[in-house]
């Protein structure tokens, strides 16, 4: 049974001041309908392998209206296959690794107000389908953050941004994230890419002990994940199967039970940001 989680309205966030903020022009912002437009309408006029990454991602030129953006076309689509694979935190019964999940990162991003993965869409490129997503300008990978050691300008806003990457990836059970797809913009804003081998079957949390503060606009934002919605969205044949929808909604309420027994072990004001 879902949790519904509550907190103290002096200290709750409405629904308006945590919503991502729509983009009103595609080549100031990263999520919203003006990029997606950019997305699904710019008409392609460069296509070219970036280079890197297992899944062969391309780097498209695009151009609309006057304007022109980056954007990473992937069209990888391998199925589960039989047999286990071995990860860490456990077994993968079977492995997909498909740009549809990397459209299904997007929206339940949306949805829940994260933040994070910049707006993807499907696209036919080059004859196949796949995903396109707008191209991320950053400054640096945390990767690069780390070695050269760079430190966060606001500590506790870092930490706190890390700490909902951390929720997320445990809701949409991401086995892939690593320091080179975390990206970290000129303002330190991070952003989040490479999600196609997310959204495993499994119920429980991958790490949940990697949860130990939550912020309260995350925490709304899960309640406003709902089956029908995520079905009627992302449901079968598209981009998730049934099963990977109702895998997602166990592991939101995990969290919210999480965030609860927490909040009843430390109190709000230790584990609420």
């Amino acid at each position: 049974m879902k949790t519904t989680f509550r907190i103290v309205p002096v200290l709750a966030l409405s629904v308006a001041m945590c919503a991502v903020p729509r983009a009103q022009d595609a080549t100031e912002g990263f999520q919203g309908d003006a990029v997606e437009r950019f997305l699904a309408a710019g008409r392609v006029t460069a296509v070219e392998p970036i280079g890197t990454g297992i899944t062969n991602p391309d780097r498209a030129t695009l151009e609309l209206d006057g304007s022109t953006h980056l954007a990473v076309f992937k069209d990888i689509d391998n199925h589960p296959n039989p047999g286990d694979t071995r990860v860490s935190g456990g077994f993968i019964a079977s492995l997909q690794d498909s740009y549809r999940l990397e459209i299904a990162a997007y929206v339940v991003d949306r949805i829940i107000g994260l933040g994070m993965v910049p707006a993807t869409v499907k696209r036919r490129v080059k004859g196949y389908d796949g995903s396109l997503q707008w191209w991320v300008e950053s400054k640096m990978s945390e990767a690069e953050r780390i070695t050269q050691g760079i430190r966060p300008p606001d500590a506790e806003a870092w930490n706190q941004e890390v700490l909902k990457l951390r929720l997320f990836d445990q809701l949409i059970y991401n086995i892939d994230r690593n320091l080179g797809n975390l990206l970290i913009t000129e303002t330190f804003d991070i952003r989040l890419i490479d999600h196609s081998r997310s959204f495993q079957t499994f119920a429980e949390l991958r790490n949940p002990e990697r949860l130990t503060r939550f912020s309260r606009s995350l925490l709304e934002g899960l309640e406003r994940l709902e089956y029908a919605e995520l079905k009627q969205r992302l449901g079968e044949p598209n981009y998730l199967l049934d099963g990977q929808i109702k895998a997602l909604l166990t592991r939101r309420d995990r969290i919210l039970e999480l965030a609860e027994q927490r909040i009843a072990e430390f109190g709000e004001g230790a584990v609420l940001y």
